[in-house]
């Protein structure tokens, strides 16, 4: 069962370091530059006490 989250759009510019380092990442690993950023957003919040994320568990093999 998927949940849906509200989400809100930002603009803002990036170093050109940052931007090729995010590029050269989905291009080898496949993750999006968008998804990226949002992972390293929760990152930086969560170190910082300013949210917190059930994580959840994968879901589990199904057995016959």
């Amino acid at each position: 069962m998927s949940v849906m989250v509200a989400k809100k759009t930002f603009t803002f510019a990036i170093d050109v370091d940052l931007k090729a380092g995010l590029t050269l990442v989905r291009e080898r690993d496949g993750v999006s530059e968008a998804e990226q950023i949002r992972r390293a957003i929760r990152a930086w919040l969560e170190s910082k006490d300013a949210i917190k994320t059930e994580r959840q568990r994968p879901a589990g093999r199904k057995r016959p």
